[in-house]
């Protein structure tokens, strides 16, 4: 899990919300399978950095649905989880993006 926080984390930074879906994505499918506790915390993370793309290609509508579901799944992150300061590092990153980027996103 650290490895893919980590790539999601400098997919975000770089810009390449695609990718850092598809990073996370990878990650989700495996935890998905096993009932993982985080299952429903790392798709949070894919709508967030998917939110990022749809608002690149114009679609805001889009991108504020998606956003709402990521502040729905942060509800489940919590200090005790796995890699929680990776964790809490995306979602910095993320809210921060939103910040500058989507103040028209509620």
């Amino acid at each position: 899990m650290r490895e893919v926080l980590i790539e999601f984390i400098q997919n975000l930074k770089d810009e390449e919300f695609s990718q850092a879906h598809e990073t996370m994505e990878q990650q989700w499918k495996i935890y998905k399978k096993q009932n993982h506790l985080l299952t429903k915390l790392l798709k949070g993370f894919i709508n967030g950095a998917t939110a990022f793309e749809l608002v690149k290609r114009g679609k805001m509508d889009g991108a504020n649905m998606l956003w709402g579901t990521y502040e729905k799944y942060l509800l489940m992150m919590s200090i005790e989880i796995e890699e929680y300061k990776l964790f809490e590092e995306a979602d910095n990153i993320l809210q921060e993006l939103k910040k500058q980027r989507l103040q028209q996103i509620a």
